[in-house]
């Protein structure tokens, strides 16, 4: 089935992009999303139409997440958890506390921006990706200490 998308969708495609995929997963993910239209030829002309200004926000886009990225670079985050004395942790550090962290320090992200996989089970100091355009990815550095 070919399929017009209205977002980026992570491993498969652009805003504005025409693409191919199942059926089912167009009909039980794509569509009831809104991450995607099927692909008629008024739907066709539609986007042609439109993919001037599709791409004028999306560089608009890339800019502001770059200028996010450069004041993400030297950002520095200390996350206290509790450890035992090997130094592994009860539980695990994951995205959610990395974006708390950066919410303290004003960054306001998703917990979906942060790219942490697997999850921080040791003390010790981390870069830690994070997804900030499709385009565009910075990091941060997490230093996971014990209570």
């Amino acid at each position: 089935m070919e399929v017009i998308l209205l977002k980026h969708v992570e491993n498969l495609g652009r805003r504005g992009q025409v693409v191919q995929v199942k059926s089912g997963y167009a009909r039980n993910f794509l569509l009831p999303r809104r991450l995607a239209v099927q692909a008629t030829p008024g739907a066709k002309r539609l986007v042609e139409q439109e993919s001037r200004k599709f791409e004028q926000q999306d560089h608009q886009a890339r800019d502001v997440a770059a200028e996010l990225a450069e004041r993400l670079a030297p950002v520095e985050l200390t996350i206290a958890v509790k450890a035992d004395e090997d130094g592994k942790l009860y539980g695990s550090v994951g995205p959610a506390e990395v974006q708390a962290a950066l919410a303290q320090h004003g960054f306001t992200l998703e917990r979906k921006q942060v790219v942490l996989d697997p999850h921080l089970k040791q003390l010790g100091t981390y870069e830690v990706p994070v997804r900030l355009h499709p385009d565009v990815r910075g990091n941060v550095k997490v230093n996971v200490v014990p209570e």
